[in-house]
């Protein structure tokens, strides 16, 4: 198929790193360096159907860069606003006079790390948004950026750029920050909501966005707070209700949620400036959502191989439509 709607024209995918250097070699495969989203959604997946477009750290000094000539349409993976600032401002500038359409334009990316996105949805109605500071492991800066952002205790501590569930702890307070920061690392220190559910688990939703086309990606449920893929195998097999609902989910799309927690997720849509990006929240007991992270940083693979999780394959029929979709225009 054509990757873009434009006759003639091809798909640009643009990676990158600023842990990379030199030039892509042949057959050298970055799609999944640090920060870069990964591609497997896209059904056109070999190399004849898309151009990559690679941006290493050094991209400044190469005497061969990456040509935009043939191409319609640029998808930028690199995702990664606290570990990649570098080359995604290279890519801004790389794609500076560009005439066809970027999705996810590195400029709005880097606009994208937690505690700008944080600052951007709050005030949205019935939307809870936990407190974020971000700043760099000094104790004076430390101190001074919780207090401005006013993040109360408990709250969970990472090293900016770590994802899948990667945290340095749950701080009882600000002396416990203080004892595990490192001047070199910058962090993130965002308040901990405990939203145990009446049945003991706790529970994460997270929902993909393609354009304005919104997929249910999973509804997991885990006897921890950090609520990770690899909970579904450990935790969920045995627990027919759970799975029955995030089923029900899954394949119901948005209409399945309540009005008002599309209504929200409609107003965080609309607030992010990404094309495509994901949303991680729960729906408190009250009937609001409690918004987790929102970025373009989050995988949506792997399926499980368990026939009793079938119906991860259905959200990524959904999602593999609405990614298409989004590319052609």
């Amino acid at each position: 198929m054509n990757a873009t709607a434009e006759p003639g024209k091809k798909l640009g995918v643009l990676f990158g790193s600023d842990n990379q250097h030199g030039k892509l070699r042949p057959g050298e495969d970055r799609r999944n360096a640090g920060g870069t989203t990964d591609i497997r959604l896209l059904q056109s997946g070999d190399g004849d159907d898309f151009v990559r477009l690679n941006i290493p750290v050094n991209f400044q000094r190469l005497k061969a860069r990456p040509s935009l000539a043939g191409i319609g349409v640029v998808l930028n993976l690199i995702t990664d606003a606290d570990i990649n600032p570098v080359v995604l401002g290279y890519a801004e500038r790389f794609l500076k006079g560009f005439q066809g359409r970027v999705l996810n334009r590195p400029e709005h990316v880097l606009q994208t790390q937690r505690d700008k996105i944080a600052a951007r949805m709050t005030g949205i109605d019935g939307l809870v948004v936990p407190p974020v500071a971000r700043f760099k492991g000094r104790p004076n800066l430390a101190v001074a950026a919780i207090t401005q952002a006013e993040v109360g205790f408990p709250a969970i501590l990472r090293m900016a750029g770590r994802h899948d569930g990667q945290i340095c702890g749950v701080c009882a307070d600000m002396d416990g920050v203080l004892r595990q920061v490192d001047p070199k690392q910058t962090y993130y220190l965002t308040q901990f909501f405990d939203i145990r559910q009446p049945t003991g688990l706790f529970r994460k939703f997270r929902v993909f966005y393609f354009g304005d086309r919104a997929v249910i990606r999973h509804r997991l449920v885990s006897d921890h707070w950090n609520v990770h893929g690899p909970d579904r195998e450990r935790v969920m097999p045995h627990l027919s209700d759970e799975i029955a609902e995030e089923k029900r989910v899954v394949e119901g799309g948005l209409s399945a949620l309540p009005g008002e927690v599309q209504r929200i997720l409609r107003d965080i849509r609309a607030r992010m400036p990404l094309d495509f990006f994901g949303v991680d929240f729960d729906i408190l007991a009250d009937g609001r959502v409690i918004l987790f992270e929102a970025n373009a940083t989050m995988m949506f693979f792997p399926i499980s191989t368990d026939p009793r999780f079938a119906f991860g394959h259905k959200a990524r029929e959904q999602a593999t439509a609405a990614y298409d979709a989004m590319i052609a225009g």
